[in-house]
């Protein structure tokens, strides 16, 4: 029935003929870039003079004693001094020194890479960052609309990207961290492949292992479209998603490194565990009381899996979705499941899956009111240091 109307809305009414859509995929995806950029500069702007800033919370991480001062420089602190929080020290630190400390290999090259090269025309290494991943965001909404069109109108699809973008930590796409580049690469490493053109899905995947270890997971959906169209050329893209990984791990090992799972261990306080002993831990932690924060990590894990797993998408959607979840809870963190409301990003078969559940009207509206809610108060936590997303 809803195919059917919105056919009926794309004809001409006096002449019958198609009508071109009013925007195209680039076009909503520029559009929704240019507004949530603008948005979460001025929130940050706006709060910038009423954050706390504890010098405990801020000392706590090791690369802030160069950090810009908010009383020196009061508007360049609201404008560019927000966005240098946890993850984006390390990236810079990184793209200006290379991996000079053990504590930095769990950062994967190519995002700082790419701040080193972009940062020789903006002149500073922050504002690469943030370019970049707006730029990624760009490319990301744009893939995203077009690989659910595949499978859905495009008024879901983009309920879909709506709803993705309000969830909890999708601020993140718009800071100094590699989640947008990340999950840009994936998004159309899948929709090329569904194309058929297996050399620019698996060198896509390439770059997705190379800016994150989750990179590498964009093989599995690979393999099994390959698989099912008995096509032999997906077997080159399946080995270059992996070979990103791979090749960083290896140049680790020979430069005599610790392995990953010494340096989680020695530097961030995360062991490497089974995936179902984080889980029984985090409900044994809740069933005891546990926090806030763990009840919220869990929470949208919970809904973002079941979704996920349970709602009408393609199977090789959910696969990665398995693997994903998986490799997340692998790390054994403390506090415990931290940062994972912003690795549910990833899993972006949730989202066309949540969207058709909801449907339309009341019950759709009332999910992303709330889910903004959350984005923000987490966007407010992540600036004032108090929440390392």
């Amino acid at each position: 029935m809803a195919t059917t109307l919105q056919v009926e809305a794309a004809l001409d009414k006096s002449t019958g003929e198609p009508v071109p859509p009013r925007f195209t995929p680039a076009g909503k995806a520029f559009i929704l870039t240019l507004g949530l950029r603008i948005f979460y500069s001025l929130f940050a702007a706006v709060t910038s003079p009423h954050l706390g800033l504890d010098p405990k919370l801020i000392q706590s991480n090791s690369l802030t004693s160069q950090l810009m001062n908010r009383e020196s420089h009061p508007l360049l602190y609201a404008l560019l001094g927000v966005w240098e929080r946890f993850d984006t020290l390390w990236y810079i630190q990184i793209s200006r020194h290379g991996y000079d400390l053990p504590k930095a290999t769990v950062f994967y090259p190519l995002y700082p890479i790419l701040i080193r090269a972009v940062s020789f025309l903006t002149h500073s290494e922050l504002v690469a960052a943030l370019l970049i991943s707006t730029v990624a965001s760009f490319f990301l909404f744009w893939g995203a609309l077009r690989l659910f069109e595949l499978d859905d109108p495009p008024v879901m699809a983009f309920r879909a990207l709506l709803l993705w973008l309000a969830w909890p930590a999708s601020f993140v796409f718009f800071a100094g961290y590699p989640d947008s580049l990340l999950c840009a690469f994936t998004i159309w490493a899948l929709y090329f492949a569904r194309s058929g053109r297996w050399l620019t899905a698996g060198t896509l995947g390439l770059l997705a292992g190379s800016t994150k270890a989750l990179g590498c997971v964009t093989a599995l959906p690979l393999l099994w479209m390959a698989w099912k169209r008995r096509d032999r050329r997906g077997i080159l893209a399946v080995a270059l998603c992996v070979a990103g990984v791979a090749c960083f791990q290896g140049w680790l090992a020979i430069r005599h490194f610790p392995s990953i799972a010494q340096v989680y261990r020695t530097y961030w306080a995360t062991t490497t565990v089974a995936p179902w002993t984080s889980v029984s831990d985090a409900i044994m932690s809740l069933a005891h009381g546990g926090n806030i924060l763990l009840l919220l990590n869990a929470g949208i894990f919970a809904v973002i899996g079941t979704a996920a797993l349970t709602g009408p998408v393609r199977f090789e959607y959910k696969l990665y979705a398995v693997a994903a979840m998986c490799l997340f809870l692998t790390k054994h963190t403390e506090p415990l499941l931290q940062s994972t409301t912003r690795y549910s990003l990833a899993v972006f078969a949730a989202y066309p899956a949540l969207s058709a559940r909801l449907g339309r009207g009341l019950p759709f509206a009332f999910v992303v009111f709330i889910a903004v809610a959350l984005n923000l108060l987490l966007f407010q936590t992540f600036l004032d240091w108090k929440l390392a997303v």
